[in-house]
């Protein structure tokens, strides 16, 4: 049985969880790798301090039963979590699998006193404590020394985030562990999960915020969700109050109120999903625009000035023959106009016009010039590493482009700090693989799982449109984009293509 004071923490602590997983799951950001499972398991944990409450008001086995289950299923959705912010999801896909099969197996158990009343004092009792603690041990290891390898990787702001999460996961894992040890049997051991829960509620509640998973307009959307959720609570309470004793009303009315708090949820959603979408798009478009007038203002900027002093000279009676070279300039600017406009139309025709390309000739081009283009006194050093991959059937305009945008994105993340930048090729069968690699800061596990998608960046002036170029080259060309990047380690941007033979 509750005491008053861990009633009291129990619902402050489902509010705090219900605020947060209307939160994430209304204004999560589409390309965080954390607001999904956060949502889930904030969600979740509502569910369960819900039970707990119910249970101790009704004193009905049931909700007892509901309250397990619901236990065992956030020990898999808090390992989910954990890989999700370590960036290891598909590393350890196999011990998520299993994570997810054992306590979901865990979480059926604790209802099967619905089918089999001889099991009704399994759900919350010593075995069924032994039980969550042979998963929670095991997996929260492999947590921990998770989290601990990608603490002492991070460095800044994300080392604070991460310090952040690590209190969030100990105090709920430890709080949850103390109770769980205790029905186990372990003598003299404090119930410590109400405390923890709501803790834990609290650091996750100000991670989220700090890890900038929540799309813009933070301030308004904390508001509504604690306001859903407060009024979500109410609700509940009032129902288990006035239907205490009445099992079957008490269902109902639950089912009601959580009905209601997602219908209100998903109305507040769909209110501001309009506008977001909206917003992205003519965000993107202006990106777009932005790059597109940049690749155009050059060879505009030049052919403006040559014909603007070709007319000066026309008008003191000058001859053009004697300008030949500021005419050969336009005619050359204008192809030059030519192949931008020719090259953004093929990037969303997404074709690739092939022809025989001497890759290793094309990677010591790119390399060449880049190194050309950096200011006298730079301290970045461009270099080509060719691999023997031969002649290949490429686009080798689009291919050039490609490497250059990468290129360009290494040199602005090396920065005044200076270093190296590799830029490869090599042949696998019928496949060639270009790369270009830094030494400079990499990318956090977040940044990596959003730095393939179109249009991400991280500059404020950037337009994310060198990844999404180089994707779509190397789609056209049958392959895929790749990128290779941790914390303080450099980033390896791959581009597989497939060298496809022409038809004799």
């Amino acid at each position: 049985m509750l005491e008053s004071f861990e009633r009291v923490v129990a619902i402050a602590a489902s509010a705090v969880f219900l605020a947060l997983a209307v939160l994430t799951a209304t204004r999560g950001r589409r390309e965080s790798a954390l607001a999904l499972p956060t949502a889930l398991l904030c969600a979740d944990l509502f569910a369960y301090l819900g039970f707990e409450v119910v249970g101790e008001l009704t004193e009905a086995a049931p909700w007892e039963w509901l309250e397990a289950a619901a236990a065992a299923a956030s020990g898999a959705l808090l390992f989910h979590l954990v890989l999700a912010f370590v960036g290891a999801r598909r590393t350890h896909r196999a011990a998520l699998v299993v994570v997810y099969a054992y306590f979901g197996a865990v979480a059926l158990s604790s209802l099967a006193p619905l089918a089999q009343p001889a099991w009704a004092a399994y759900p919350g009792g010593e075995r069924w404590a032994l039980a969550m603690l042979g998963g929670t041990v095991p997996a929260f290891a492999l947590a921990a020394f998770l989290l601990v390898r990608y603490h002492r990787r991070a460095a800044g702001e994300e080392r604070a985030r991460t310090q952040l999460f690590v209190a969030a996961v100990a105090v709920g894992v430890g709080g949850a562990a103390s109770d769980l040890a205790s029905l186990a049997g372990a003598p003299a051991i404090p119930h410590l999960a109400g405390p923890g829960m709501l803790l834990s509620a609290l650091l996750l509640s100000a991670l989220a915020l700090r890890a900038r998973f929540v799309a813009g307009g933070v301030r308004t959307a904390v508001v509504t969700a604690l306001l859903v959720a407060v009024l979500g609570v109410v609700a509940q309470l009032v129902v288990f109050r006035a239907f205490g004793g009445a099992t079957a009303a008490l269902v109902i009315g639950t089912l009601l109120v959580s009905l209601v708090v997602l219908a209100a949820a998903r109305a507040i959603w769909s209110a501001a999903t309009e506008v977001r979408e909206r917003t992205a798009h003519l965000a993107t478009l202006g990106r777009l625009s932005a790059q597109m007038a940049h690749d155009i203002r050059n060879p505009l900027a030049a052919i403006r000035g040559a014909a603007q002093y070709l007319e000066e000279e026309l008008r003191r009676g000058g001859a053009l023959a004697d300008q030949a070279e500021l005419i050969e300039l336009i005619v050359e600017q204008s192809a030059r106009l030519d192949r931008v406009v020719d090259e953004y139309g093929r990037l969303g025709r997404a074709k690739a016009r092939r022809a025989a390309t001497d890759v290793d000739a094309l990677v010591e081009g790119v390399a060449e010039r880049a190194q050309r283009a950096l200011a006298a006194g730079a301290t970045i050093a461009i270099r080509a590493e060719p691999g023997a991959a031969g002649e290949a059937q490429l686009d080798a305009e689009l291919v050039t482009t490609a490497l250059e945008n990468l290129v360009r994105n290494a040199v602005e993340a090396l920065g005044a700090r200076g270093g190296a930048i590799v830029v490869g090729a090599r042949r696998d069968g019928a496949r060639v693989e270009l790369s270009v690699a830094d030494d400079g800061p990499g990318m956090d596990a977040r940044t990596l799982e959003r730095a393939d998608q179109d249009f991400f960046t991280t500059k404020a002036d950037g337009s994310g449109l060198g990844l999404a170029f180089a994707r779509r080259v190397a789609e056209a060309h049958g392959g895929a984009l790749a990128i290779e990047s941790a914390s303080g380690r450099g980033t390896t941007v791959r581009l597989r293509l497939l060298d496809v033979q022409p038809t004799p």
